[in-house]
């Protein structure tokens, strides 16, 4: 249900974003001589805060930092590390199900390459990402795909907000299953 209510969310963002984007169509031009004068590759370091929905445990918080290299105005690279919990509070109360042993603490770190679509002050992007999440005391490799918008807010700081999902698989043998874990994140960037 909440991965479904996640999912309208992210439609009904990128839908906003349209709208906005569109809205500055006319300024775009003027805008795009400008930042096309700025310098080409930018270093960005962003904090974050969102939420991350573990799949078959409960949502939680999440925090961490991102960094992004832009090599140019529709192509970047960059890294990102996380941290939230996978909690089983919900289900140790409702059922009888042996739970997974080990900390409920999710660490996710990798490398990502973002696409942008430049439209002035508004520029959404999509991420792929390849890393490492640990979960339950067990490392899994990850890959993930996203979508984000990035809103200028001055020369020299960016608002973003993304959705990410990220793919692992979860125990061994015949108790293994695929992770299909949600990340909502806003983000505040500073370029150096």
């Amino acid at each position: 249900m909440s991965k479904r209510i996640s999912f309208q969310l992210i439609i009904i963002s990128f839908f906003i974003s349209g709208i906005l984007a569109s809205a500055h169509s006319q300024t775009a031009t003027r805008t795009r001589a400008q930042t096309q004068t700025r310098r080409v590759a930018t270093h960005e370091l962003a904090p974050t805060l969102g939420f991350y929905a573990p799949d078959r445990y409960e949502t939680s918080l999440a925090y961490g930092i991102r960094y992004y290299y832009n090599i140019d105005r529709r192509f970047g690279v960059g890294a990102v590390l996380g941290f939230a919990r996978a909690k089983q509070d919900f289900v140790r109360r409702v059922s009888n199900i042996t739970l997974q042993g080990g900390s409920d603490r999710v660490v996710y770190h990798g490398a990502r390459a973002t696409q942008s679509f430049p439209a002035g002050k508004i520029e959404p992007y999509l991420i792929f990402h390849i890393g490492l999440t640990r979960l339950y005391s067990q490392n899994s490799f990850t890959f993930g795909f996203g979508l984000g918008t990035k809103v200028m807010a001055h020369r020299r700081f960016a608002l973003r907000y993304e959705f990410n999902n990220y793919l692992f698989t979860s125990g061994r043998s015949n108790n293994a299953w695929t992770n299909k874990n949600l990340e909502m994140a806003l983000v505040l960037g500073y370029y150096l």
